[in-house]
């Protein structure tokens, strides 16, 4: 994806994607939403090769085994550590 995307969100989330990665109405329209990516999807790793931070899930599995996980659960993930100095924010719903 030729997108640089640091929010996801997955599901329906319980607040507004808006209230939980953004400062304002403004930084939201500005900033967040572009690079706020949306899915149904709930295996990590999927989500993670269809954005382009890494090439497969094989990769994942060999190198990063701790994002192996599913994500099925509401919660929300402050500044996940993907990559070397990139990092997303992960809002979980129903």
């Amino acid at each position: 994806m030729d997108k640089h995307i640091e929010n996801i969100v997955i599901g329906k989330p319980l607040f507004e994607a808006k209230e939980m990665f953004s400062k304002s109405d403004e930084d939201w329209e500005e900033t967040e939403k572009e690079m706020t990516f949306y899915t149904e999807e709930r295996f990590l790793p999927k989500i993670l090769v269809e954005l382009g931070f890494y090439p497969s899930i094989g990769e994942i599995r060999r190198n990063r085994p701790d994002l192996c996980i599913t994500l099925d659960q509401p919660i929300f993930i402050d500044k996940l550590k993907v990559r070397k100095k990139m990092f997303v924010w992960i809002c979980v719903g129903e």
